[in-house]
């Protein structure tokens, strides 16, 4: 399965889908991946560990993960326990963005989220039926197919990132990172990785970093995040590169310089492979003028 899932409810005019009330398990789970679509996950019940740009949080009843476009994640339910939850994929370019009040705006809720690198909210007991019956009306609009269900489908989408905007702002729940393991080198190395893109990453190198041997080193990081390490690499690479391509003039033979890749063959074989086209043909198709 490719690294980068791209999320498709097969209409180009409305690039929204919702996954309703489903299990998880390990074994059903989708591999490491990231995309162009925000993300709103909601969990009913179960637990397990969700890996999110480069934090850890044990997955719980009530909470709530944000994950903006373009960001690491992999979830790992319990297989004793398996989670339930609902997933809202959506484009920003859905999303109301008129400032008619210069203090709000929806998309700032991910975009606080990726800067503060907080992709989690716990939400209390008594404000968990509200979003509940808010996911339950979306299904609802979504499977009848009402005049208008689009429509009704996005305004309870709004309605739902306001409420997680008050949620923050008022400070109504612990707003700590709840990190599922203990082992500082992990949580090092990824931060390492995160900062050194532009060099040379290998296992033996990032192993001896960690002082363990280059076996414990592939075993734990798998185990941990769930991800490999060449797939992880390549993948922050790639999410860089596409950056780069979008916000800079820079040459592409020298944004593959700085991301990493060991020669311009290399880069343009590991972009197409995750991104189903050339970086020459990213920057043309998603470069705004």
């Amino acid at each position: 399965m490719k690294t980068f899932q791209k999320v498709s409810n097969h209409d180009l005019l409305f690039p929204f889908s919702f996954v309703f009330q489903d299990k998880k398990s390990p074994q059903k789970e989708l591999s490491d991946h990231m995309h162009d679509y925000y993300e709103i996950v909601y969990v009913y019940s179960g637990k397990g560990t969700f890996f999110i740009g480069e934090v850890f949080y044990d997955m719980q009843p009530g909470d709530v993960f944000l994950i903006p476009n373009n960001t690491i994640h992999r979830a790992m339910p319990d297989q004793d326990d398996p989670i339930m939850s609902t997933i809202i994929f959506f484009s920003p370019t859905l999303i109301y963005n008129n400032l008619v009040d210069d203090s709000f705006s929806y998309l700032h809720l991910f975009d606080a989220t990726k800067k503060d690198k907080n992709y989690k909210i716990s939400l209390p007991p008594e404000k968990q039926p509200k979003i509940e019956e808010q996911l339950l009306r979306i299904y609802q609009e979504t499977t009848e197919n009402k005049l208008g269900y689009k429509h009704a489908s996005l305004l309870i989408v709004h309605q739902i990132m306001l409420d997680l905007c008050r949620i923050r702002v008022n400070n109504e729940q612990n707003m700590s990172e709840s990190t599922t393991y203990s082992l500082d080198w992990i949580k090092d190395i990824l931060a390492y990785i995160n900062d050194h893109l532009s060099e040379p990453l290998t296992l033996t190198k990032l192993a001896k970093k960690s002082l363990v041997s280059p076996s414990h080193f592939s075993r734990v990081f798998k185990e941990t995040t769930g991800i490999g390490l060449i797939v992880y690499v390549n993948t922050k690479r790639i999410i860089k590169a596409k950056e780069l391509l979008l916000e800079t003039n820079y040459t592409i033979s020298h944004i593959a310089e700085l991301c990493g890749f060991e020669s311009m063959p290399h880069f343009h074989r590991i972009f197409k492979k995750y991104m189903d086209r050339t970086p020459a043909n990213y920057r043309k198709e998603y470069r705004k003028p």
